[in-house]
């Protein structure tokens, strides 16, 4: 049974004979009632499942991350920053054939936005963690002198990620993240971006390279 929340002219919630109705952000949908398949998948299908599996293996190890880092981009728009995170990647972020896909790491972008860069950013491995040192700009960058750094370490080999929203501010220019020991010897892929105080503009990230501790 299907319900109108919203009287004659709303949309429905629910089943109703061979379709379903539903809200997603605020709008409704109505869609065919899914059917179990009997049919195998076709070769497109499965290469498709192939690069959904690697994108959400990916971003799922950083879902806090990348849901700030592309809401300035989902904003007013019919899907979530998780969404929005992914269809990128799936776009821009894939190599390989089937089913040798893989994630083409310098093309990631956790994320979205127009906050200017500041100069010279790279990453080092230091002692038990990741360096992070980039040059202040005063033309560049002046107007968010306030900005912050966010800064993620993915570990290839696990699949995990370490990172923090809330770094040193843009005029500090250098940032340390800790690892932890089971780390020590595997790949490591370094990104950073910017934010602002108020969280209301973020910039691209920006890939640091493949490090080692």
């Amino acid at each position: 049974m299907a319900r109108i929340n919203n009287g004659i002219l709303g949309g429905i919630q629910g089943n109703a004979g061979p379709v379903e109705g539903y809200v997603r952000y605020g709008i409704a949908y109505v869609r065919g009632k899914k059917r179990k398949r009997t049919t195998p998948p076709t070769p497109r299908e499965k290469i498709q499942r192939k690069r959904m599996e690697v994108v959400n293996n990916f971003a799922n190890s950083m879902t806090d991350y990348i849901r700030l880092g592309f809401e300035e981009a989902a904003e007013g728009q019919p899907f979530s920053p998780n969404n929005a995170a992914k269809s990128y990647q799936l776009l821009h972020a894939l190599h390989g054939e089937y089913p040798d896909i893989s994630i083409n790491y310098p093309a990631v972008r956790l994320t979205q936005g127009i906050l200017e860069l500041p100069l010279n950013p790279e990453a080092t491995a230091e002692g038990n963690g990741v360096r992070f040192n980039w040059t202040y700009n005063t033309t560049l960058n002046w107007s968010d002198r306030g900005a912050r750094v966010m800064v993620l370490v993915y570990v290839e080999e696990t699949g995990k990620s370490f990172y923090q929203f809330t770094g040193a501010r843009i005029t500090e220019e250098t940032d340390f993240l800790e690892m932890p020991a089971e780390v020590k010897g595997l790949q490591l892929h370094a990104y950073m971006s910017f934010i602002a105080d108020d969280r209301r503009s973020i910039s691209n990230s920006i890939y640091l390279g493949n490090l080692i501790i």
